[in-house]
C-alpha cells in the first residue's frame, strides 16, 4: 500500500502568506495498490505499466506549512467519507484571511495563523481554482466559482 496518485497535493493552487510565513496547501492522505501490468521496461515510456486501485483514505486537510522548516504548523481536517481529496484552490489575503472551499460545499474564511474558521457559506462544490480578490471603489471583494455560478462577496 502506498500514497495514491490523487494523494498528497496536486493541482489545486496553494497559497503563501508573508504575514504568517506559512505556505497553505490542500492535502489528502489516500492509499492505493499498484499492479505491474507491463514488465518490459521499454514499454509504457520506459516506466513499465501499472494499474492503480484506490483502497482508502485517512482524510483531506487544509495544511499550513512553515516554509523555513518544512514542518506542519497546523492542519484542519475535513469530514470525508469517500476516497476523494480536497479539490479547491486557496487564497490568502493581506487582510489576514485564508479562503478555501471544503468537501461539504462550504466556502470558508479561516484565520491563517491558526486555521480557525471565521466565516462560511454553503455554495456547493467550489472549483479547483482559487478564489480571487479585487478592489472596487476602495472596497475589497472576493470572487469564487461554485458549479456554474460566480459568487462575489464584499469584505468590511
Amino acid at each position: 500500500v502506498s500514497n495514491a496518485n490523487q494523494g498528497a497535493s496536486n493541482w489545486p493552487p496553494p497559497s503563501y502568506s508573508p504575514d504568517t510565513g506559512l505556505f497553505y496547501v490542500p492535502t489528502a492522505d489516500t492509499y492505493a495498490m499498484y499492479y505491474l501490468t507491463e514488465p518490459d521496461p521499454r514499454g509504457a515510456l520506459g516506466l513499465g505499466g501499472k494499474d492503480e486501485r484506490g483502497v482508502g483514505t485517512v482524510g483531506s486537510y487544509l495544511t499550513a506549512i512553515d516554509y523555513k522548516t518544512g514542518k506542519i504548523a497546523w492542519q484542519h481536517k475535513y469530514r470525508t467519507t469517500a476516497n476523494t481529496g480536497l479539490s479547491t484552490g486557496l487564497l490568502s489575503t493581506a487582510g489576514r484571511l485564508l479562503f478555501a472551499g471544503d468537501v461539504s460545499g462550504n466556502f470558508v474564511a479561516y484565520d491563517p495563523a491558526n486555521g480557525k474558521p471565521l466565516w462560511h457559506t454553503q455554495l456547493g462544490q467550489t472549483t479547483t481554482n482559487a478564489a480571487e480578490t479585487y478592489l472596487v471603489d476602495g472596497r475589497q471583494h472576493v470572487l469564487v466559482a461554485a458549479g456554474d455560478t460566480l459568487y462575489a462577496f464584499a469584505l468590511y
